[in-house]
């Protein structure tokens, strides 16, 4: 909480649990919410009840120690009640992790290449690629990200969005994200070099016009000459 505070007092904060920017990110902080909600009184309990225990039963001059051993009602009673929080946030967190894993229909396709130490991205439909440099995107639209790696695994971050996906070598994993307009922060998830802290992701979220200017600016207006705006 102190840290979380500091953070604040130094500037805007922008991730998954203070300012939430996409349906995934939304999903992710109501369910820690909910979470924490849920757990939060096993905890008050056991430590209230280990702080009673210090205090009133220590060990004193004269004082006999307990016979008992055992307590069915209390054990039952503790491992009932678990049970049932565990089945809560088991559906809580299925629920979001269904939400991660199936998308809905896709309006871009970005491929996000991972290199020591910089991240390359790759837009299929429009012959676009860039490298060590700002992923453009358009706001409100459901973005595909088909990550991979040519040398070691590497993981796209980017907290606003609720997004962390491992990009793996010879492998092609998955992510998605809808956002809002905005700019948004992000950095490379895996520990992959001496250079891994400064593999920064910067992504740029701006209306469907600007992004397709983006995209006559990288690529000849003839090229573009399919897309509706």
């Amino acid at each position: 909480m102190l840290l979380w505070a500091s953070d604040a007092l130094a500037g805007p904060i922008t991730n998954w649990l203070s300012d939430p920017s996409t349906p995934v990110a939304h999903d992710v902080r109501r369910g820690f919410w909910l979470t924490l909600a849920i757990l939060a009184p096993f905890i008050l309990v056991a430590e209230g009840l280990l702080l009673l225990i210090i205090l009133k039963f220590r060990a004193k001059p004269g004082r006999n120690p307990a016979t008992f051993y055992e307590n069915v009602r209390l054990e039952v009673i503790w491992t009932i009640l678990p049970l049932i929080a565990v089945s809560v946030i088991a559906w809580i967190s299925y629920r979001v992790l269904k939400n991660i894993d199936i998308p809905p229909e896709s309006d871009l396709v970005v491929e996000v290449v991972g290199h020591q130490f910089f991240w390359e991205y790759r837009y299929p439909r429009y012959g676009v690629i860039v490298s060590d440099t700002t992923l453009v995107v358009p706001s409100d639209k459901v973005v595909t990200l088909n990550l991979t790696s040519v040398d070691v695994i590497h993981s796209w971050w980017v907290p606003a969005f609720g997004v962390k996906q491992d990009a793996n070598p010879g492998r092609i994993t998955h992510a998605w994200f809808n956002a809002r307009a905005g700019a948004y922060k992000g950095q490379c998830a895996e520990l992959c070099g001496p250079l891994h802290a400064e593999m920064l992701i910067d992504v740029q979220v701006v209306p469907e016009i600007e992004f397709y200017q983006w995209l006559r600016e990288h690529k000849g207006k003839d090229a573009l000459g399919e897309l509706q705006l």
